[in-house]
């Protein structure tokens, strides 16, 4: 059954389509999202470079004692700062930045299958899961670093609370279901494969 066509009322709605950006088409955002994240792991892996050079400066030239003050209200406390102390710091830094350009280094790998318009690989399964276990040992090794450091001013600076890891343990699992979404679609995409 055939429904009668009813004649235009005279006016035309609006559409809601947006005319898409000069020099934007569906590749650009991926060619651009990747060469956002070359410039930052390229940036993150000099940073590190640089905290591993100081960290054996600091490791193999001697210097002097250093204090650390930190400032309060009442002017301020002096710690004094043993060289162990500064490598410990020193090298949890350069942890902290590995762990981010390693994260980084993942990413572009997931960002290129994209732009060839293979994302679904089982590779980019095991990328996510090795984003989401580096993500939480960066996290806790930063909240576990707060803590010490806290600790070794006295009062001076408080010390991290355990509401601190709400968003990043939010973050973590959000990239675990990631992970799960991108095995299901590689174990689909295998399924199609095998009956065509």
């Amino acid at each position: 059954m055939r429904v009668p066509k009813t004649p235009a009322l005279g006016f035309r709605l609006p559409t809601l389509r947006t005319p898409p950006l000069p020099g934007l088409g569906a590749g650009s955002m991926t060619r651009l999202l990747g060469v956002a994240l070359r410039v930052a792991f390229w940036v993150l892996a000099l940073a590190t470079l640089a905290a591993i050079l100081a960290f054996i400066f600091l490791a193999f030239v001697p210097l002097g004692s250093m204090d650390l003050t930190v400032t309060a209200g009442d002017g301020g406390t002096r710690v004094p700062v043993p060289r162990a102390y500064l490598l410990f710091g020193l090298g949890a830094f350069v942890a902290y930045l590995g762990g981010f350009a390693l994260i980084l280094l993942h990413l572009r790998a997931i960002v290129y299958s994209l732009r060839i318009g293979d994302p679904f690989q089982p590779a980019n399964v095991s990328r996510l899961k090795q984003i989401g276990l580096t993500l939480a040992t960066v996290t806790g090794g930063a909240w576990v670093g707060q803590t010490l450091v806290s600790r070794l001013v006295r009062g001076a600076l408080e010390p991290p609370g355990l509401f601190d890891l709400a968003t990043p343990a939010f973050s973590v699992l959000v990239v675990f279901v990631l992970a799960e979404v991108f095995r299901e679609g590689a174990r689909l995409r295998r399924e199609s494969e095998l009956t065509i």
